[in-house]
């Protein structure tokens, strides 16, 4: 759980085609943020990925790094699946199936699907994702208090990846 929960992944999101438009797959990093507690709140851990480069830089703004940021609660998760012919290609056109996998959350309502490197890495991610989603849900359910200490951080201070360096002047 530990290593799920402090990996950065470098991997392709693949957004679903309609009748309009179809946008090509997207590079991303994807991780598990751990959740915060606040006072009487609780901000839920999630699974959070944001695109790895920017497509278009525009050379007017200011923030030309600023990335789009997606997250998805672990609590709403319902299925975490490969898509071996779950997926079709007039919706996901560029999805290489023997490596993707669909998290359905919403109890349906929202599928995204994710490239792996290959067919090893994706079902490591696959079963990583499964075990925290189910570990954290079940440690809530048995009331395992334990479950703050592993799941959220008082702060909110602690994502996986690098410190940066910050250079004093």
């Amino acid at each position: 759980v530990f290593e799920q929960l402090t990996t950065r992944r470098l991997m392709v999101w693949h957004q679903e085609a309609n009748q309009i438009s179809c946008e090509p797959p997207v590079a991303i990093h994807a991780w598990i943020e751990t959740g915060t507690q606040l006072n009487t709140t609780l901000i839920q851990p999630k699974f959070c990925w944001q695109e790895a480069y920017t497509r278009k830089p525009d050379k007017k703004s200011v923030l030309q790094n600023a990335l789009t940021f997606h997250a998805v609660d672990l609590l709403d998760i319902s299925k975490i699946i490969p898509v071996d012919g779950i997926v079709t290609r007039d919706r996901y056109p560029f999805v290489k199936r023997n490596s993707c996998f669909l998290i359905e959350a919403f109890g349906g309502s929202h599928s995204m699907v994710f490239e792996a490197r290959d067919e090893t890495e994706r079902q490591d991610i696959i079963d990583g994702l499964k075990l925290v989603v189910s570990r954290l849900g079940s440690k809530i359910i048995v009331g395992d208090g334990t479950v703050l200490n592993e799941f959220f951080t008082p702060f909110g201070a602690q994502v996986p990846g690098d410190i940066p360096l910050v250079q004093h002047h």
